[in-house]
């Protein structure tokens, strides 16, 4: 295990995961973002600020955790693109650690385990297509 352990290119895991939560937080302030900005065009004017929180509030607990799946999915395929060793190890890490990250400012409930069982499933699932790819 250390020797698999020490095989991993943990700054591109890091790196990858740190992007991977970013983009997932960003994808859904764009979502949010635009469908203020078409409230405001129908208006006229200034949007209804409470629409646009029934909106966030609506979607945004969905939208974040399967935007994280999907981003840890595409992560792990672009680790793996130049990794001859520990494939699916890489995989594994990144999505342990965005689950990490994710735990650590959404809180440990129910849904957010399953949401890290699925984090993890999908960095692995990622990793080994894209190992089997090449």
């Amino acid at each position: 295990m250390t020797t698999q352990l020490s095989q991993l290119k943990w700054g591109r895991v890091v790196v990858t995961a740190l992007v991977v939560f970013v983009a997932s937080f960003l994808l859904t302030f764009f979502i949010v973002t635009v469908y203020a900005s078409i409230l405001a065009f129908q208006a006229r004017g200034a949007p209804d600020i409470a629409m646009i929180t029934a909106f966030a509030d609506q979607y945004a607990p969905w939208l974040g955790p399967i935007s994280l799946i999907l981003f840890t999915f595409l992560g792990a395929q672009y680790i793996t693109r130049r990794v001859d060793n520990a494939v699916a190890f890489h995989g594994i890490a990144l999505g342990l650690l965005v689950s990490l990250l994710n735990i650590v400012l959404d809180g440990l409930s129910l849904s957010t385990l399953a949401v890290t069982i699925l984090i993890v499933a999908a960095g692995w699932i990622g990793s080994m297509l894209r190992a089997k790819n090449n």
